[in-house]
């Protein structure tokens, strides 16, 4: 079953929602994320162009996910 871990972003009033990982990608489980999403996103946060904004929450999503800003 495909897994998504999504991250809830914010920069000053503007949030949105983007996709860290699926399980395709790195072989993440529901179990793993649950645990370990915000070891994650904190290195996805550092090294990707998001660096500045900050993580309001974030998600496990059982299988495709497409976040709300991008519908």
């Amino acid at each position: 079953m495909l897994v998504t871990l999504v991250a809830i972003l914010c920069n000053a009033q503007l949030c949105m929602e983007k996709v860290v990982t699926t399980s395709d990608q790195s072989g993440i489980t529901m179990g793993a994320c649950a645990i370990n999403a915000q070891i994650g996103i904190a290195d996805w946060l550092a090294k990707g162009p998001y660096h500045e904004w900050r993580l309001q929450s974030y998600k496990c999503i059982m299988g495709q996910y497409v976040p709300k800003n991008e519908v």
